[in-house]
């Protein structure tokens, strides 16, 4: 029992923590924007004193917005909510393992032997091969690739 709860707390601790981290941010933004409309020009002057406070203060202010049904707190901490939901909903789909056939094959796929091979891949024969190559090869390029490659042996020597 107390390994497993130890293992839920290792699970669930990386998102309680960007959770609780969001609702910090979430808070100190509010407060600066609630601080930018209260002090506007001046609002330089006074930043350093708004952020201590909202800095070391984050839960009385947190619940002060919240009972003043701030929408901007509200906005932001809904969408940390669901941010952190879906970082975690999409990391748990990640670690599930595949889930397979009792088989040693995956889907329709079956072991082939040399017959299949032969019939299915290697159906062309040389003079097919030769044609196709020529037909879609761009014989100027070819040509100046050759011219290329004889250049760069002569400088090498």
């Amino acid at each position: 029992m107390k390994n497993r709860l130890l293992g839920i707390l290792k699970t669930v601790w990386p998102y309680i923590l960007t959770l609780l981290l969001g609702l910090y941010l979430a808070e100190i933004l509010t407060g600066s924007i609630l601080s930018l409309s209260k002090y506007k020009l001046t609002f330089a002057d006074h930043m350093p004193d708004v952020l201590k406070g909202l800095a070391l203060h984050p839960i009385h202010y947190y619940t002060m917005y919240l009972a003043q049904k701030n929408p901007s707190l509200i906005i932001i901490s809904v969408a940390v909510v669901l941010y952190t939901a879906y970082f975690a909903l999409k990391q748990n789909s990640k670690n599930k393992p595949w889930e397979t056939a009792d088989t040693d094959t995956h889907g329709s796929a079956t072991w082939g032997d040399i017959k299949d091979l032969m019939e299915h891949f290697f159906r062309i024969n040389e003079k097919d091969l030769t044609r196709n190559f020529n037909q879609e090869t761009n014989a100027d390029v070819l040509n100046s690739l050759i011219e290329r490659e004889s250049k760069s042996r002569i400088d090498k020597k």
